[in-house]
């Protein structure tokens, strides 16, 4: 049974009929070795023209950067000489729209919140500062009354004005001083 799931090492699979490699005659090695001779030729041709394509891209880019670069150069000078432009782009908006204005975004609203928070408390503090003013006003009006009605309850307990007051009761002040009794404690 080993010898029918044995396998032989030796043992390749037949191409064409013979075992082995293939033996080629003179006109298949010559028809090799052209095919060879064109497919190089073929990669060649193929990268000199890759590289002649590479070298124009790169002239017509050449051509173009300069021609940027010194269109950036005039532009550039005239941008600096010219203030008109730095209003007309406020009073038009596009300067909102650069990129170092759209790139600093999250801090510009940043700021906003702050100038918004000390705005608020600007006002909170005027609103405490008037409150506590109005406090003190009424304040001085509490003490003013307190004092007005404590020289008057002063005044009235004046033993003079008490006397004037209790005498329509009947009572009047004794003249002679009072007697003490004596208690016998035991």
């Amino acid at each position: 049974m080993k010898w029918l799931f044995r396998r032989d090492k030796q043992e390749k699979p037949e191409v064409g009929g013979a075992r082995g490699n293939k033996h080629l005659t003179k006109e298949e090695k010559n028809a090799r070795i052209e095919a060879q001779e064109l497919a190089k030729k073929a990669a060649d041709e193929a990268t000199q023209i890759a590289k002649e394509k590479a070298k124009k891209a790169r002239n017509i880019s050449n051509q173009k950067s300069e021609g940027t670069r010194q269109e950036k150069a005039t532009k550039k000078s005239s941008d600096n000489n010219s203030i008109g432009k730095f209003f007309r782009d406020i009073l038009n908006g596009t300067f909102l729209t650069g990129d170092g204005i759209t790139t600093h975004i999250p801090y510009l609203l940043f700021l906003c919140g702050i100038f918004l928070l000390y705005i608020s408390l600007g006002y909170t503090f005027e609103n405490i500062e008037r409150e506590k003013m109005k406090t003190e006003h009424s304040l001085e009006e509490v003490t003013a009354e307190y004092k007005t009605l404590r020289s008057e309850l002063e005044s009235r307990l004046q033993q003079s004005r008490v006397e004037s007051a209790t005498a329509f009761l009947g009572l009047e002040q004794p003249m002679e001083q009072p007697v003490l009794l004596e208690v016998d404690v035991k």
